[in-house]
């Protein structure tokens, strides 16, 4: 049974009363995998594990061959690799989310995008709910410079990152499938930060953004993308904190990238799992905690101008910091 009723958030949180989670668990937990470099060799012991605990989290794929596999983060396999297709099929039977992270590693027209979310309907069972961009495909929605609004930032990042143009979200394009993304995909990813709460980096979420009308509803995640990161994240200070300020957690991370060697999988990130997973948490996939953030909204669902810029300038010191996305 569901609990309804809500608590007071500490001050840091001025935007939105959080609600208290499903049976009344004290956090919720989940993980979103990008697809680069998976193989069955080295996802299948990470989601057996998690299986094991009871975590159910999301794991992106692509559906087709890759284009470009000189460029490692397009490596992996695909809805077209019979194998690998029968364990996305289990894990998606055990009760875990299939989301979608572009048609393939490397650039999709819009025909290639519209067949491949037919061909995933078909064989998943649904359109999926959440989308993330890959690497540097041309075909990512509102990606780079396209992120940021504000233009000092946007300048500084195309400067020191990224001058690469995007153009999912450009109808002139022919990579434009913005129309398509806004008629099948709930929830899209901009930025990831390194805290274990992100509620606390924005509690407003899933959030609106009219300035990307393609984009239904944007969150952001907590940076978990390599196995280091991933077992410095989920320390248990961190784990503690989440527990302590009711948080909501979604972690973004690549389970396909060193995670696994020789079958076996990291013996810290073992560790860390098993301590999240004795702890009163709200385990599901990242739609389902999203659902009940939006269900339960008491703020706005499109931030202010000031706290979009906030956002984007959070985001710009953590890349400039860490290197990452």
């Amino acid at each position: 049974m569901t609990n309804s009723s809500k608590i007071t958030p500490p001050s840091k949180w001025p935007d939105q009363v959080v609600p208290l989670y499903p049976d009344g668990k004290k956090f919720a937990f989940s993980i979103i995998d990008d697809t680069d470099e998976a193989t069955l060799e080295n996802i299948r012991p990470v989601y057996d594990f998690l299986h094991s605990l009871g975590l159910r989290t999301t794991k992106t794929v692509w559906v087709l061959p890759a284009v470009d596999t000189d460029a490692r983060p397009n490596r992996g396999y695909t809805l077209e690799d019979t194998d690998y297709l029968e364990y996305i099929l289990k894990l998606n039977k055990w009760g875990f989310e299939i989301a979608f992270h572009g048609a393939r590693g490397g650039d999709s027209t819009r025909q290639e995008i519209i067949n491949s979310l037919e061909i995933f309907n078909d064989t998943i069972g649904y359109y999926p709910r959440i989308h993330i961009n890959h690497f540097i495909n041309r075909d990512n929605l509102y990606w780079g410079a396209d992120k940021l609004d504000c233009l000092p930032l946007k300048l500084l990042y195309r400067l020191f990152y990224d001058r690469k143009k995007y153009s999912g979200h450009k109808p002139d394009s022919e990579y434009f499938w913005g129309d398509i993304a806004k008629k099948h995909i709930e929830y899209s990813v901009n930025f990831s930060f390194h805290n274990i709460n992100i509620l606390t980096i924005n509690p407003a979420i899933p959030y609106h953004d009219p300035r990307r009308k393609y984009v239904n509803l944007w969150f952001h995640t907590s940076d978990g993308g390599s196995v280091t990161s991933f077992n410095n994240l989920l320390s248990e200070d961190n784990l503690d904190r989440l527990e302590r300020e009711n948080g909501v957690c979604i972690v973004y991370t690549h389970f396909g990238k060193q995670f696994c060697k020789n079958g076996e999988l990291n013996q810290m990130t073992k560790e860390r799992l098993q301590d999240l997973a004795l702890r009163d948490g709200w385990f599901v996939p990242a739609s389902e905690i999203l659902d009940h953030l939006n269900r339960n909204r008491t703020g706005p669902i499109e931030l202010s101008n000031l706290k979009r810029i906030l956002l984007e300038l959070k985001w710009l010191i953590e890349k400039i910091i860490h290197g990452s996305s």
